[in-house]
């Protein structure tokens, strides 16, 4: 892109920071979800392992994109290769008292181990955490609860 005087560059011509990390080869695709589960005894020796290790304890992220880059990965007994990601937290449940639209909070988890519930998924969302800062972005149905919770279901983003 060449600038030419008295033109300013715009936001959707600005450079975009994606995030990287490693992944083992069979993992490696487009569109495969994965927890980060934190750093294992195999991956002291690691020479790439602060590019490996660089995700949120607990997060859920989505391969955006492979890479044509590998190295050697002890942890995966084969290649490990250089994807790009992005957090994508599921669905889950909130209490429609705190369910509101735009507002930061605490994920509080729901007390059920009823797993034939239709809601059990929702109520026990794997990459959401108890205590873990969520914003609600949206705020779904109301669901019926068997234990007469008053709950619906949100899209949620990280809160960091």
């Amino acid at each position: 892109m060449t600038l030419k005087p008295g033109l300013a560059i715009g936001w959707d011509e600005a450079s975009v920071v994606v995030q990287i990390t490693l992944v083992g080869e069979r993992q490696a695709a487009p569109g495969h979800e994965f927890i980060y589960r934190g750093p294992q005894p195999e991956c002291g020796p690691c020479k790439v392992r602060r590019a490996c290790l660089n995700q949120d304890l607990g997060r859920r992220y989505r391969i955006t994109r492979v890479r044509d880059v590998a190295h050697p990965c002890l942890l995966n007994e084969e290649r490990a290769r250089v994807v790009e990601v992005e957090p994508v937290p599921p669905d889950c449940s909130l209490s429609a008292r705190t369910g509101v639209e735009g507002a930061v909070l605490a994920y509080e988890k729901i007390v059920c181990a009823n797993g034939a519930c239709p809601n059990y998924s929702l109520c026990h969302p794997i990459g959401v955490e108890p205590g873990m800062r969520i914003r609600v972005v949206e705020i779904g149905r109301e669901l019926e609860c068997p234990l007469g919770y008053s709950l619906v279901s949100a899209k949620v983003a990280y809160g960091n």
